[in-house]
């Protein structure tokens, strides 16, 4: 009857024994979070410090935006998606790629082992937080220089299962050399999510104002600037207007889109003008299997840049 007793006390108690040792996990982990694996301290750059000359001819670049979802848990197929993936942007051929939720390295690893071929040589990750940010660059050009802002708000800590604080979310600058003279800004970012909750559209605000910032005061005036993301809002909503009014954003798509976009941010040297946008969202068979490329559509913006003589 004793024993009875003591595995019937076990039993009872393990359920509280789990969550005690899963506070104490989260409460470790916690001190791993502050930490950003980016360059953050843009006043060293020397191409923000001495702006490099224009681009002096016309060109047109193919800029994409997609979030992969290479996330643990809730993401599935990982290594099939990261390859499947990658046979998709080697047939559109992007010039830049700015990825979100690129969070798991050994598949960031297989992605870019499926563009080998392709013209997307250069990369940078940005890693924030416990998990990273999951923002990632790739280019067909040398990414001279990168920077990242981690923004300062964001969900509650102890909010494990959302998982935005722990991810360290926030914007990264790759500063890239044109292959015909000058450079170009690359702004990546992945903002706070929603959840159904009404109180993220103000942690989200802060951040897009938070973003506008950024952008104002790290992009060289004398290159082009453009912006990829999931801002996880939309054309109308006041937290996206308040990136688009706070740094003079202008949207370089001819898709009507909820949460990820592309910008041009409006400089008087240059003109853009946007010539196509598709969107990537097929479906592929691997291995018996049927999926999507992401729970998220990617997007391709082709665009033409000329300078403002």
């Amino acid at each position: 009857m004793k024993k009875v007793l003591i595995v019937c006390g076990g039993i009872v108690a393990f359920p509280f024994v789990l969550v005690f040792l899963l506070m104490i996990f989260v409460f470790v982990m916690s001190f791993f979070n502050g930490r950003v694996d980016a360059p953050t301290d843009f006043s060293k750059s020397p191409l923000l410090a001495t702006p490099p000359a224009p681009p002096a001819k016309p060109f047109t670049l193919k800029i994409a935006t997609f979030n992969i979802q290479d996330t643990y848990v809730v993401g599935f197929n990982r290594p099939a998606r990261m390859r499947a993936i990658g046979r998709v942007l080697q047939q559109l051929d992007p010039d830049v790629v700015g990825f979100q939720e690129a969070f798991v390295e050994d598949e960031r690893a297989i992605l870019i082992q499926a563009l080998g071929n392709s013209r997307l040589a250069h990369s940078q990750y940005f890693g924030s937080g416990t998990v990273g940010s999951g923002v990632f660059i790739m280019s067909a050009f040398p990414i001279q220089e990168a920077w990242f802002h981690r923004y300062t708000t964001a969900n509650e800590w102890y909010k494990v299962w959302e998982g935005d604080w722990w991810a360290g979310k926030g914007v990264g600058l790759a500063r890239i050399a044109l292959p015909n003279g000058g450079f170009l800004d690359l702004y990546n970012t992945h903002a706070q999510a929603g959840y159904g909750n009404a109180r993220y559209r103000l942690v989200r605000k802060d951040q897009m104002l938070e973003l506008a910032q950024f952008i104002n005061d790290t992009r060289s005036k004398t290159s082009p600037a453009f912006l990829t993301g999931d801002m996880n809002c939309g054309p109308g909503k006041e937290d996206f207007e308040a990136a688009v009014a706070a740094a003079k954003l202008v949207r370089m798509m001819s898709i009507d889109t909820r949460l990820d976009h592309i910008f041009t941010v409006e400089n008087p040297k240059f003109t853009a003008e946007l010539l196509e946008t598709v969107p990537i969202a097929e479906r592929v068979q691997e291995d018996g299997k049927t999926f999507d490329l992401s729970d998220h559509s990617g997007y391709m913006s082709t665009i033409r840049v000329t300078p403002v003589s």
